[in-house]
Formats: structure tokens, C-alpha cells, sequence
């Protein structure tokens, strides 16, 4: 519905005479030029485009731009989305138009297409939209600022909203006066102004505007918090809505103080080893406070799940807190997104790896080798089988051998990984055998490379080898007078 009012079209100084003449209460227009002045939200030599929705809210804040004194307006323009969901959209998108071609100002336009609008979703579909724009109207405009008209009682809602809702308490805080946007910078100069000074000021200055009938309907959810929570609040205390902007204000202060500090001890107990993995170090992590730990791991969780930041929350935070507690030295957490957390003894890891990447480490059947051949690994790598004498058994870091006598194997040798159950002897003790398990345990071998592990056996499925890791009771010291096999494994090859 149209608002309409004769606009005043009189120059800056003529307005600035009458009003300061007639004063008797706060003058919005000398009160937000001396905020812009004090708080420095941009130079005269930058560029502005203002949200503007034709709502009155949009449109003082266009006026309020406009009469700014040259020395502190820099260039501004309008930018407008008509989303197409109402049939009034239409007539106040023309009304936007025929305002900025009146006063000059540069109007950008889009609409959004009706066939692109989502059965279910629609709010987040369309803000996604309209941020969507304004980011490639800035671009285009070389603009350094996006200006909405957000207002006290939007900052009221949304808190109180973001409360019920739950979040973390940066989200709590409510809307800040300025952020980053795309590198450039989005500033809410009309949070300080309740919208009952915002509609004082238009029939002060007879702005037309339009009121969105869709905000009386209770089928929204910020509407519901309008219409029927705040009037409640206000009837409590005619001051809650400074007493929410005070509060977000001072919360928001707090917040950029502590995070400062919970970065600090975030680093010094959390790296990143990789694309997809992080390392936390165990013990430091023990000696933080309680509170300490749930906001470090706040902090690994933002850097961590990005994509999968609304399903993994602060239940898997306590869980893995929880891990890194126990004295259990090995346990795992599987989180969201394929992200998984692990403790291996004095280290918790958290690591992504992909399915496909995981499936082609491993060795996916048993394999022969025979005397004389080369078999190609999954991981890279290869393992030959030769007599001493008819190849070089020099080795470096990409080499291992281990030599073996003929009369004490079954060939052809066998190459898998290990399987449940798994025992083999050890080199250098005389009798017993052990657990593959267990010896990954004593080696504080990750979980992960645990399955990658290759062993070889002899025809009989006696273990002789566990690849990089332990050599059996069937390795021998190298005898270069007598004729013996030699195992040759090299982890990188060309």
C-alpha cells in the first residue's frame, strides 16, 4: 500500500533553517549527520548503493542520504530487487524508478524470475538472490558500500529470533553496524532509530513509501515476533528496545575481545597437517579450563566445517571433548560430510578423505609374486622378489629389503592387506607370536593407515612381512656368499 505525501523537493540549507528553527525534540537528520561524522562509516570519496525496498525504512534512508552536505556525500546510487511475489511489486518498482530519474540518482533494477522461485524456502531463496545482485552491482559500480535500513526494531527481533532458534553467541549478538561484504564493506547506519522515529521523520518530511501488506501476515516467523512477543516486551519497558541494542552492542565488544585470546591458545594447540587434516595436540588441550576447551573447539569447528557447518554442532563438540578426556588412547568419532575425529594416544586428528582415494589405497584381492617379478602397489609404491646376486640391493630412504632363504618359504609369495585376526612372528624373538593389532597399537599406527598396510605371505599364508612396519622371524641377515631371495619394496619408483 502507497503512502503517498507532496515530497519536499527544497535544497539542503532551506531544510536545515526550518528545522533547526523549530527543534523542540531530537532532530533525526542533525543526529545521523553527527553520527556519520563521528563514526567515520565511510569518506566523501567513496561510493555508496543503497538497499532499497520502498518500504519507509529504504526510503528515509535515501532522503537522509540526499540531504547530506557535499563535504561528506560521496556518490551514491539505488539499488532495487523486485522479487516478483506480490502484485504490488510491480507498481513499487515503477514508484523506485520515477523517485531516482526525479532526483537524479543512478537506479539499479532486477527481477527476480517467477520461474525461479523455490516451492519451499522462499525468504532464504530470495535474500541469496538479492545479495546475489548487490554483490554484481558493486562490482560493477566499483561501489566500497552496501547501505540497508535496518533499524532498532529489526535488531530486537532478530536477537530475539537467533535466541529461540539457537546458534553460536557471535549469531546471538545480533546485526552488526558494519561487515565485511565481499570485500567491500555492508553498513546499517539506521540501527540506532526505532521505527517509530523512522515514521516521525517521513511525515515530518512527507516521503512516500510503501507498506508490504505480507507484514501483517502471522505465517512469518519474524511477523509473529513483531505483532505478538515485542509489543508484549515493550509494554513491560517502554526502553527494551534501546536496553537490546545496548545489549547487542556491548555483547558484540566482548565477543571481538575474547576471540582474540581463544585464537591465540587455538593455535597453539591445533595445526593444520593437510587439505583435509588437523592435528590437536592432546595433552595441551588437557590443561585448558573447561570453558577454554568448548570455545577452542568452537573455533577448530569454524575452521574445520564449512559446508557442513548446520550439522555438525555442539553435540559432536562434547562428544569429542569428551574422547580427548578419557584414557582410552584409541577411539574414533565419525562427524557429518565424511569428516572424521580420532584419538591416537597423545594426538586427536580430525581428517576428510575421500571414499574413492580410501577404496584405491587398498589392496582389493591377494596377489602372486613370483621369483624375478615386480608387482605394482595401489599406493604408489612396488615390491619385487629376486636373488641376491642378480640385483642391487643398495638401499635409500625409498627403499627396503629383507632378505630371505629359500629352503624356509613356500613360494609363490602372497601380497594382501591384513585381515582380522592377523598374527606374525617377530624378528629377533625366539618363540611367540603377535597380534597385527596389537603391534599397530605399540606403534601408535593411525587407524587410517592401519587398512592401507600391506603384508606379504608364503604360500602357506605364514606372514614374512609387514610392509614398513615389522619384518617376521623368516628375515634373515644378508649372507652374500650363499644364494638367497630378496624382498624389495620402494615406496616411490618412476
Amino acid at each position: 500500500m502507497l503512502y503517498s505525501r507532496e515530497l519536499s523537493l527544497s535544497s539542503n540549507h532551506e531544510n536545515n533553517q526550518i528545522e533547526r528553527k523549530g527543534a523542540v525534540k531530537m532532530d533525526m537528520y542533525f543526529d545521523f549527520l553527527e553520527r556519520c561524522q563521528n563514526n567515520l562509516y565511510w569518506k566523501s570519496t567513496d561510493r555508496l548503493l543503497l538497499a532499497v525496498s520502498g518500504g519507509v525504512d529504504s526510503m528515509v534512508l535515501v532522503d537522509l542520504i540526499q540531504r547530506l552536505p557535499d563535504v561528506i556525500r560521496p556518490w551514491f546510487g539505488v539499488v532495487h530487487v523486485n522479487h516478483q511475489l506480490r502484485q504490488a511489486s510491480i507498481e513499487e518498482e515503477k514508484f523506485l524508478s520515477e523517485y531516482c530519474a526525479t532526483n537524479r540518482i543512478p537506479f539499479f533494477l532486477k527481477r527476480w524470475p517467477v520461474r525461479e522461485h523455490p516451492i519451499e524456502g522462499v525468504e532464504a531463496a530470495a535474500r541469496e538472490f538479492r545479495y546475489a545482485f548487490f554483490h554484481e552491482v558493486l562490482k560493477e559500480q566499483q561501489a566500497t558500500h552496501l547501505l540497508t535500513g535496518h533499524h532498532k526494531d529489526d535488531q530486537m527481533e532478530t536477537i530475539l529470533m537467533r535466541l529461540v532458534r539457537g546458534g553460536q553467541l557471535e549469531s546471538i549478538a545480533g546485526i552488526k553496524k558494519n561487515r565485511n561484504f565481499y570485500g567491500k564493506r555492508l553498513t546499517r547506519p539506521l540501527l540506532d532509530y526505532s521505527k517509530k522515529i523512522l515514521y516521525q521523520y517521513s511525515q515530518e518530511r512527507s516521503l512516500s513509501f510503501y507498506e508490504d501488506e505480507s507484514n501483517d501476515s502471522l505465517e512469518y516467523t519474524r511477523n509473529r515476533y513483531r505483532h505478538q512477543i515485542i509489543p508484549l516486551l515493550k509494554k513491560e519497558n517502554k526502553q527494551v528496545l534501546t536496553h537490546f541494542s545496548d545489549f547487542s552492542s556491548d555483547l558484540q565488544d566482548v565477543i571481538i575481545l575474547a576471540k582474540k585470546e581463544i585464537e591465540n591458545q587455538a593455535s597453539t594447540v591445533c595445526f593444520q597437517k593437510g587439505p583435509f587434516c588437523w592435528e590437536l595436540d592432546v595433552p595441551l588441550f588437557l590443561t585448558f579450563e573447561p570453558a577454554m576447551k568448548r570455545q577452542v573447539m568452537q573455533i577448530v569447528f569454524n575452521s574445520l566445517f564449512h559446508k557442513e557447518v548446520s550439522e555438525v554442532g555442539r553435540k559432536h563438540q562434547v562428544q569429542i571433548i569428551d574422547l580427548i578426556e578419557k584414557d582410552k588412547p584409541n577411539s574414533q568419532l565419525n562427524l557429518p560430510g565424511n569428516w572424521i575425529g580420532q584419538k591416537i594416544y597423545h594426538k586427536f586428528y580430525f581428517f576428510k578423505e575421500d571414499e574413492q582415494e580410501v577404496a584405491t589405497k587398498k589392496i582389493q584381492d591377494t596377489y602372486p609374486l613370483n621369483l624375478g617379478e615386480w608387482l605394482s602397489l595401489s599406493n604408489g609404491g612396488r615390491l619385487g622378489l629376486f636373488e641376491a646376486t642378480k640385483e642391487s640391493v643398495d638401499t635409500d630412504h625409498t627403499k627396503k629389503v629383507v632378505w630371505l632363504n629359500p629352503e624356509s618359504i613356500q613360494l609363490p609369495l602372497q601380497v594382501r592387506n591384513r585381515k582380522p585376526g592377523d598374527r606374525m612372528t617377530l624378528k629377533g624373538l625366539e618363540t611367540g607370536s603377535k597380534k597385527i593389532k596389537d603391534l599397530f597399537i605399540d606403534q601408535k599406527i593411525p587407524r587410517n593407515k592401519r587398512e592401507e598396510a600391506v603384508l606379504v605371505t608364503d604360500s602357506n599364508e605364514e606372514i614374512i612381512w609387514l610392509i614398513e612396519y615389522k619384518e617376521s622371524r623368516l628375515s634373515i641377515e644378508p649372507e652374500t656368499d650363499k644364494i638367497h631371495y630378496i624382498l624389495i619394496y620402494e615406496s616411490k619408483y618412476e
